[in-house]
């Protein structure tokens, strides 16, 4: 199994722009001209497919445009005559912008794992929103908002057997449509259905990968993705490079943390494999971005769905706010004065407000967690960590897919049982191919406890080698020290739970008080 190291990857050295009207006078610094990602015209009724994110500046107006689903990172501020533009939000924060919190983003932020809306940890800095026109002139911004809607499939859908039908037609359309260059690419894969999705029909159409490549998961995880992957590329003929899960898992939150631009957590599995495509130079892959969203029934169930359909959007914010258990987290390690700014009422009203939006989609509940938890928190991972490939196809956005898989009945999806089935008759010659167990033999408990005494040694190492730490005013870092000093006396595994939060909150600090 490969091992890497994460040094080479920075979220901060990103291309930016500034212009500035002040005393009659235009000032600009940074790149004039930056497109990012990739665009697909082939007609569609969306104007172009892909997903990408662009400014321009012709020496008097500045215009930053990004996709239909705004899922490139983009951020901006505009303040006092001012505008800055990045993918990194750092170097957006390197403008003469204020860093005053957003004390409502963050509530939710700590809560639900990603930011809602445009929000960001700070009032003056957001994200372009979907299909959106952002323009400057003369010291004025203006926002054109994209249109929002999804238009129903023609015709519609009259039977699950037909909704698998022309779900597998209207993928291979989407892999047509995004051919991989001669030079050939790379592939991700796992256990789960995306990934062999995109596999499966690009063999099919002639476009094998020039290698795939899995990454171990942190214990207590059974590695089932190792498994099936070793599997799936002794059957089709295929190298598979596994790769180690980072070492220093406290050093890899950290760099999670800078990567995701203060606007993620919890990606730290996929740092290596980001290392390792960097080391690589790999510049073309496939995602499997929003799959398990639209056709897998990712995070729905029938508790939650029934809240979303009968519209107790309350309800439902407080079920959503309350699932990750982060609040005994928040109560005990806050100091109170950040407690009482970051309070649950004001976070369930966001949620619920967002929540208000979807409820006449579709799929209530498929249609906030797509246009939230998959656009500002997972898109994180092909456009913000992987940031070194050039070009990321996002297969499952093809205009006419997300249109035909976003109108479907709820219940095709439930337990991938639309995903399974397209798989099946789509490619029969590989339904013998198993996918993960979830009832896989868990990793040995002193692997578990090996990885995360390292976490806690880490995190007290940080704060050995930054005493200033200890006085947060965001934390009670006494209390953060306390807690990883009786986990790491415990006998057995220790409780780590509260440190990507932890960390989080002392990082966002630290970019508050930079110059």
């Amino acid at each position: 199994m490969e091992e890497t190291t994460l040094e080479g990857l920075c979220g901060r050295r990103r291309p930016w722009f500034e212009v500035r009207h002040r005393g009659g006078t235009t000032h600009t610094r940074g790149t004039p001209h930056c497109h990012l990602g990739h665009r697909l015209d082939h007609g569609g009724r969306h104007g172009p497919d892909g997903v990408f994110a662009q400014w321009d500046w012709d020496g008097h107006r500045l215009v930053v445009r990004n996709d239909r689903y705004g899922i490139h990172p983009l951020f901006y501020a505009c303040h006092g005559g001012m505008i800055r533009v990045s993918p990194s939000i750092f170097q957006v924060l390197d403008g003469d912008v204020p860093r005053t919190l957003d004390d409502t983003a963050l509530a939710v932020f700590l809560r639900l794992g990603f930011f809602i809306g445009e929000a960001t940890p700070f009032e003056c800095v957001h994200v372009l929103p979907p299909g959106s026109t952002l323009t400057w002139q003369d010291g004025a911004c203006s926002l054109e908002r994209g249109d929002p809607s999804v238009p129903a499939p023609d015709p519609p859908v009259a039977s699950f057997d037909e909704a698998v039908e022309r779900y597998i037609a209207l993928f291979r359309q989407a892999i047509a449509r995004r051919p991989p260059p001669e030079a050939g690419f790379t592939l991700p894969i796992s256990g789960g259905r995306d990934s062999r999705h995109i596999l499966f029909e690009l063999l099919t159409q002639g476009h094998p990968p020039a290698g795939t490549v899995t990454v171990q998961s942190r214990p207590p995880s059974a590695n089932e993705d190792l498994r099936i992957a070793r599997i799936l590329a002794a059957e089709l003929g295929l190298e598979n490079v596994q790769i180690a899960m980072p070492r220093d898992y406290f050093a890899a939150s950290r760099k999670d943390i800078e990567l995701t631009q203060l606007c993620g957590s919890g990606h730290t599995w996929l740092l290596p494999v980001a290392a390792w495509l960097q080391a690589h130079g790999v510049q073309t892959l496939y995602d499997g971005l929003a799959g398990s969203v639209l056709s897998g029934g990712f995070q729905v169930n029938e508790e939650k769905l029934a809240l979303a359909r009968a519209g107790h959007t309350r309800k439902l914010a407080t079920r959503l706010l309350r699932e990750n258990g982060l609040q005994p987290f928040l109560s005990q390690a806050l100091r109170p004065p950040m407690d009482r700014r970051l309070d649950e009422a004001p976070a369930m009203e966001a949620v619920a407000a967002e929540l208000e939006r979807h409820v006449d989609a579709p799929h209530p509940l498929m249609s906030f967690i797509f246009w939230n938890r998959t656009r500002r928190g997972i898109s994180l991972i092909p456009f913000s960590i992987l940031g070194s490939v050039e070009t990321v196809y996002c297969p499952y956005l093809d205009h006419d897919l997300f249109d035909f898989l976003f109108h479907l009945d709820a219940g095709y999806s439930m337990g991938n049982a639309l995903h399974d089935e397209a798989l099946r008759r789509g490619y029969p010659q590989y339904a013998h191919l198993p996918f993960e167990d979830p009832s896989a033999p868990k990793a040995p408990m002193s692997a578990e406890s090996a990885h995360y005494r390292r976490a806690v040694r880490g995190f007290l190492a940080e704060f050995a080698r930054h005493p200033g730490r200890l006085g947060s005013r965001m934390v009670r870092s006494e209390r953060i020290l306390a807690m990883l000093t009786r986990d790491l006396l415990r006998p057995r595994c220790p409780r780590t739970w509260y440190l990507q939060p932890a960390l989080y909150l002392l990082e966002l600090e630290a970019c508050l008080e930079a110059d």
